[in-house]
């Protein structure tokens, strides 16, 4: 039975709304802003956690190369150099046919065929063979191996090698022009801190494969034949990020769900040179940060004018404005209307309990009817069998009178320990003692069974019609509800 609300109530409902009008909407866009703030945050961790993933890949496998290809050379076990074919008049390769290349291998070209470059590509199908069993459908494409002179490149994807010639790469003529200078093996192999032995990556440059603005991981393949190992290197191994490949990456991250607004760019930190990926990076002002390594970093802002317009749920605030005041009022109306129900509830049976009577005296309670109900030798049930089940037994009883009176309109009141008093509304007394027979009937009807027996159960009622005040109504079907039980 709905509470109504006093005046007083009602007041307080319509100040309040109107003062939450004031500031809703503000606070649901930044909420929402907020939100789509966090899940930025979220997805760009998510980039940054693949790039160094792809990173310590890169470290892993210049490792497990450099050992195989130590292994091999000094086994001679490299290979035939017949594998060599011409590709053109100044270049040589393995599976570097431009019209036709074999996804099993890995494609090799070298100006000039050597027991090096035939050593590098055997000790890389090893390992590319490796990782693709260890790891199916994770294989990184667009990672390739340079020798330190640039005499031959070694593509693990063997499309990418279709448009290479060693006299338009830029790599090839120039290699010391984009890697630094490696370290000491051992003080690369234990260096923990991977974003400051990230440093190798090289600068932006335009990719050949994709044509597009891109920067490489480097990881170095050491010349471990010496009897000092040093710094000294057979080759470098390449990760290119090319800018489709970090928006693919990017939209990965998200589930191909950007939030509206989202401005990414990455970050050469040591000449500022940048690379947008998202959204309008020239609109970044203090953008949050996320490094990848001493020299790049993501930069990322969510632009609060695009996210307005753009945003499904920050339009549909927008739109139903004007409407916030009614849905409020209603909605604080309500909610005060429980909070002060919970105050009138029963716990155990979910009838409300004998404070509600102070509000219902309030009440017009012309053409009602009472019922008084008691649950017959309750004390013996309690004493029998244990308050639990007395606790079940005024459940059961209360669920009857629950489910045989009218939700919107009747009150149900556990007035004491087993005492019960149904206020039935524009209800006579013919109504009340029909409705007390058919509660009186289906208790009597339940089985209530306790540790393996039956216990029985039934209620002694009595009626009354409200003429004039509660308290006589009450005393009235008390008296008749006493001469039941005496019967």
């Amino acid at each position: 039975m709905k509470i109504v609300q006093d005046k007083l109530r009602n007041r307080q409902a319509l100040l309040v709304s109107g003062l939450i009008t004031l500031i809703f909407t503000s606070l649901f866009l930044f909420i929402i802003y907020e939100q789509r703030m966090a899940t930025s945050s979220e997805g760009i961790n998510r980039l940054q956690t693949r790039m160094m993933e792809i990173f310590n890949d890169n470290e892993l496998i210049a490792d497990a190369i450099g050992e195989r290809y130590h292994h091999i050379k000094i086994g001679g076990q490299c290979g035939d150099m017949s594998l060599f074919t011409p590709r053109n008049s100044d270049e040589w390769g393995i599976n570097a046919d431009r019209k036709r290349v074999h996804s099993a291998s890995g494609t090799i070209i070298a100006k000039a065929p050597s027991i090096e470059a035939l050593c590098m590509f055997t000790a890389a199908e090893f390992i590319r063979s490796m990782v693709n069993a260890l790891n199916p459908g994770s294989f990184d494409a667009h990672r390739y191996i340079i020798a330190k002179d640039a005499d031959y490149f070694y593509w693990f994807t063997p499309v990418d090698s279709r448009n290479f010639n060693f006299y338009d790469s830029d790599m090839a003529k120039g290699i010391s022009n984009f890697f630094y200078p490696p370290v000491d093996f051992y003080t690369r192999l234990l260096q923990k801190n991977v974003k400051n032995k990230a440093l190798s990556s090289t600068n932006f440059y335009t990719d050949k494969i994709t044509g597009e603005k891109a920067f490489s991981v480097v990881s170095y393949i050491y010349d471990l034949s010496g009897k000092e190992v040093s710094d000294h290197i057979v080759a470098y191994l390449v990760y290119d990020h090319a800018r489709p490949e970090l928006q693919e990456s990017l939209a990965n991250a998200f589930e191909h769900q950007l939030p509206p607004g989202l401005n990414v760019e990455l970050v050469n930190l040591l000449n500022q040179e940048s690379l947008c990926l998202a959204g309008k990076c020239e609109a970044l002002n203090n953008p949050h940060v996320r490094l990848l390594s001493e020299k790049y970093a993501l930069h990322y802002s969510l632009s609060l004018g695009r996210f307005m317009v753009r945003d499904a749920q920050a339009g549909i605030v927008i739109l139903l404005a004007p409407f916030f005041f009614i849905i409020i009022s209603f909605s604080l109306k309500s909610w005060l209307n429980e909070s002060d129900l919970k105050v009138y509830i029963d716990s155990l049976t979910g009838c409300f309990n004998r404070r509600i009577l102070d509000i219902i005296k309030r009440r017009d309670l012309s053409h009602c009817s009472v019922v008084l109900l008691d649950c017959n030798k309750f004390k013996a049930v309690n004493d029998t069998w244990g308050h639990a089940a007395g606790d079940r037994a005024l459940q059961i009883i209360a669920n009857r009178m629950l489910s045989n009176t009218r939700t919107s309109h009747d009150l149900v009141i556990r007035t004491g320990g087993d005492e019960f008093m149904i206020l039935l509304f524009r209800s006579q007394a013919s109504d009340a003692i029909a409705i007390a027979e058919r509660i009186s009937g289906q208790v009597n009807n339940h089985v209530f069974v306790v540790d393996g027996h039956t216990v029985p159960l039934s209620v002694s009622w009595g009626i009354a019609e409200v003429n004039g005040q509660l308290d006589m109504a009450i005393q009235n079907a008390d008296n008749a509800m006493y001469q039941m039980k005496q019967a």
